[in-house]
């Protein structure tokens, strides 16, 4: 899906969030979104993190009160749009468990109505004026590789093709990249772009040297990388 950003006052990319609520808000106040801004968000709203419903609650009064806010789709998103049940609360019971999304259905073990309407309305990724934006990333030895929607929410180790980018770059989420590899790719101004630091790892064991455990968020205009540690209390989860 095409947009126009340039007409913005600023233009900002905000990677992974996995139910970290807190952290989201957080980073809002920090940049000082507003509504002469536009803001893009590179899926992965939900799952893991303590909060999942919340972000979408949060995400959806952002529209809803006309801030310019546009919507990858990540493979969390995909994955639970696939795996849920209308009918069946039992399955979705195991889902919310084995996912750490419990606040995604009613007490009864249905899926909200507002979620399933919300990721519905997510978009494969946007390309603007100088970017695509993308959950995990494009494959370019797909001949038409806009239409290979798998790669865009699955893909990794994936190489730039820049002939067909046409001049522009990409940024995306999916994996988790150490904080210094992202600055260096935005200090660079590479054309591959990651800003996915792995939010919701911050009290893993295996973040040892501290370099994930971020919610990042880069302003496109300026290169300005803003980022915030994760605020949430995060409990143990599977995946």
């Amino acid at each position: 899906m095409k947009i126009e950003s340039f007409k913005y006052k600023r233009r900002f990319v905000i990677g992974d969030i996995h139910g970290c609520n807190k952290t989201l808000k957080r980073l809002i106040k920090i940049i000082n979104f507003q509504k002469d801004d536009i803001l893009f968000f590179l899926g992965d709203y939900i799952n893991k993190g303590i909060d999942s419903y919340g972000v979408i609650e949060f995400l959806l009064n952002l529209k809803n009160n006309n801030y310019q806010v546009f919507f990858v789709r990540g493979n969390h998103e995909q994955e639970f749009l696939e795996n849920i049940s209308k009918d069946d609360p039992i399955s979705n019971f195991y889902y919310a468990k084995e996912y750490n999304c419990q606040n995604l259905f009613t007490i009864d073990g249905f899926v909200k109505s507002e979620v399933v309407d919300f990721l519905n309305q997510t978009e494969f990724y946007f390309e603007i004026e100088d970017y695509f934006l993308v959950h995990a990333g494009f494959n370019f030895n797909s001949l038409h590789f806009l239409d290979d929607i798998n790669s865009m929410l699955y893909i990794r180790n994936w190489k730039i093709d820049e002939e067909k980018l046409k001049g522009k770059n990409v940024i995306f989420g999916h994996q988790p990249t150490e904080l210094s590899k992202i600055f260096s790719a935005i200090k660079n101004r590479k054309n591959k772009i990651p800003l996915d630091n792995g939010c919701v790892y911050r009290y893993r064991n295996f973040n040892k040297n501290n370099q994930l455990g971020r919610l990042c968020c880069l302003e496109l205009n300026s290169n300005w990388l803003y980022f915030i540690q994760n605020i949430d209390e995060v409990r143990q989860f599977a995946k």
